[in-house]
């Protein structure tokens, strides 16, 4: 197999921008050459890694898959230079994580505090909503996902780390006296400060909605936002118990309805099979960590 570096690097700016006439410029060459040499990539490969039927372009399963190897030979590459000419040149050691906005923060805290300081590799994490961070890692787009459970992600070729578990619980802001603003009753209405319906969390609630007299006043993917328009006594909100420990300690927030209103969560650090660069592994390791540890 002879495969070159700038052919991989076409194929990384084309997956970006999905578009071969703005990756032919990107790349300061005629849209020709550069289709020609996205063809021999797939021809030294022994698959098509681009489904040229849609548009915008988009990649296939193979190409998916090699998106991820792409960048790591290139990071391999870039770092072996740097080696071999002493630079202290980082761009090629960046691990790109994608997370739940909920997840982030703690992710981010958790990986860097299981380094010390001195070998702390360079992370890049973007926090988004659930299922746009799951397309994230099935398109190749980052080396390692957090994220809440997803079967799919559980089978090849990925790979997964359960990092914790948890409870939806609701809860309430209280009053002067430290009494709940709200409490769950037959056949009174809640206003509901709730998750966007198309995300995981929404879907964990989606049956309680059928049992309760639930009505959406405030709808949101961000936790943090449901949490503060719950402290000030706008509604009720599920919220993860892992990340109201605070709330329900100071008496800002109180837990209402019992365990029958309750639902679980567990959330995992997911990724392909192929291997990442040294950086990569060096933080898939220190998940595992983590994970036994149960400190995420």
């Amino acid at each position: 197999m002879n495969i070159e570096s700038k052919w991989l690097e076409d194929f990384l700016v084309l997956s970006d921008t999905r578009n071969f006439s703005a990756a032919a410029n990107a790349r300061n060459i005629t849209q020709p050459a550069f289709s020609r040499r996205i063809r021999m990539l797939e021809q030294a490969v022994g698959a098509e890694l681009i489904d040229r039927t849609q548009t915008p372009i988009a990649l296939t399963a193979s190409g998916r898959i090699f998106r991820v190897t792409a960048r790591t030979l290139i990071n391999q590459i870039t770092d072996s230079i740097g080696e071999i000419s002493a630079l202290n040149y980082t761009d090629g050691s960046i691990v790109r994580v994608a997370s739940a906005h909920s997840l982030a923060s703690r992710g981010a805290k958790a990986i860097r505090g299981s380094f010390e300081k001195a070998e702390i590799p360079l992370l890049s994490i973007e926090a988004m909503n659930v299922d746009e961070a799951v397309d994230a890692l099935q398109q190749g787009g980052c080396d390692i996902l957090l994220a809440f459970d997803n079967e799919h992600l559980k089978l090849p070729p990925f790979e997964h780390i359960q990092m914790g578990a948890g409870k939806l619980i609701p809860v309430s802001g209280v009053d002067g006296a430290g009494a709940p603003h709200f409490a769950i009753e037959p056949h009174v209405i809640l206003p509901w400060l709730a998750y966007s319906p198309s995300l995981y969390m929404g879907r964990q609630l989606e049956s309680l909605r059928q049992e309760l007299s639930l009505k959406p006043v405030f709808i949101s993917s961000m936790v943090d936002l449901l949490k503060e328009q719950a402290i000030n006594g706008n509604g009720v909100a599920w919220l993860p118990d892992f990340l109201i420990s605070d709330e329900l300690k100071d008496g800002r927030l109180v837990e209402i309805g019992d365990e029958s209103h309750q639902r679980d969560v567990a959330y995992f650090a997911y990724r392909y099979q192929s291997r990442l660069h040294s950086s990569g592994e060096k933080v898939w390791s220190s998940l595992k960590k983590i994970a036994a540890l149960n400190t995420l």
